[in-house]
């Protein structure tokens, strides 16, 4: 019984993302767009709060990030922004690629 128990916590612990743990993963979407960091930032957010009410931009000192947090799991989506020059260079972290779930990658396509 012990040992189920362990096994469980440690099958629950795995999915845990941070957005840090978040970064680390290979971005499942990458592009740059002509828009400032914050135009961007914000068309995503407008678009992920119908899909995810808790979704949110938070300043950062390079830019931007727009997260959808999840109780349980830490963070499902990371879209870090940058500012450069002649607008912003965007990547998108997902804490799991699914189908399902297709519908913020093409929301950050759709902002370019």
């Amino acid at each position: 019984m012990r040992m189920a128990i362990a096994v469980f916590a440690a099958v629950t612990l795995v999915g845990c993302a941070t957005a840090g743990s978040l970064e680390e993963r290979a971005p499942t979407f990458q592009a740059s767009t002509t828009k400032t960091d914050k135009t961007y930032a914000m068309c995503v957010v407008a678009h992920w709060v119908r899909i995810a009410p808790a979704a949110h931009v938070v300043e950062a000192a390079d830019g931007y990030r727009v997260i959808v947090p999840d109780h349980a799991a830490g963070v499902d989506e990371l879209l870090v922004v940058r500012s450069r020059a002649n607008g912003a260079d965007v990547v998108l972290h997902e804490r799991i690629e699914i189908l399902a779930m297709r519908a913020y990658r093409d929301t950050a396509r759709a902002c370019l």
